[in-house]
């Protein structure tokens, strides 16, 4: 009875609803063990993560085999935050590097991809030096991580990929981190695509290493 035709009915409407939200309901929140990362994504960028009735952000999640929770819209506020997280087990192949990663940075690579691709340039020289931001809420109690004594890590990592790297002051918290219960830093990378990807990797790595 409970796998008749109206009860498969229901379960497909149901289904289509989570994917029309672009955020499964039962996808769980992150657990104690689980490396989790939220990237905030413009909000005139966020159909580019979502997709029609929610296919890209499930294909997304299929591929990485990781959880992607994109948050809702917030009154004021021109951002969204996407949570992505997993289990640590790096079992991930990240590009050709040779190197494995957990299923969540993967997934954060993903999407970080998908929204740098909607902004290159046709022009291949305006490509090589195009200008890109990344916005990451990390956790206060994790932030020291990325930063080291004196700031060491975040100069080493500055250094390393030429990457312009801030923490940003409590006042520049868009509403949409505010929201939750946490105390939240705003990690902001800067300057051209192929530095930011590397400084990003590298931040990400450490923020795996370290969790909250």
């Amino acid at each position: 009875m409970g796998n008749g035709p109206i009860h498969r009915l229901i379960m497909w409407i149901m289904e289509e609803l989570r994917r029309n939200r672009g955020d499964d309901r039962d996808q769980c929140a992150p657990g104690p063990e689980d490396t989790v990362y939220r990237y905030l994504c413009p909000g005139r960028k966020i159909g580019g993560i979502i997709g029609r009735g929610g296919e890209i952000v499930k294909q997304l999640r299929a591929e990485s085999q990781s959880k992607i929770r994109i948050g809702e819209t917030m009154p004021l506020c021109e951002e969204r935050v996407i949570t992505i997280f997993s289990l640590k087990g790096e079992t991930n192949a990240f590009g050709d590097t040779g190197d494995f990663v957990c299923p969540a940075q993967d997934a954060l690579f993903r999407v970080h991809d998908r929204l740098v691709a909607d902004e290159t340039p046709d022009d291949e020289d305006a490509e090589e030096s195009q200008q890109v931001t990344v916005r990451l809420l990390v956790p206060s109690d994790q932030i020291r991580c990325v930063i080291g004594k004196g700031g060491h890590i975040i100069q080493s990592i500055h250094s390393e990929t030429g990457a312009q790297i801030h923490i940003l002051k409590n006042e520049h918290l868009p509403p949409c981190a505010m929201s939750t219960e946490s105390t939240d830093e705003l990690l902001q990378i800067s300057g051209e695509a192929t530095v930011v990807k590397k400084a990003l990797y590298k931040l990400s790595s450490r923020l795996h290493e370290n969790p909250s």
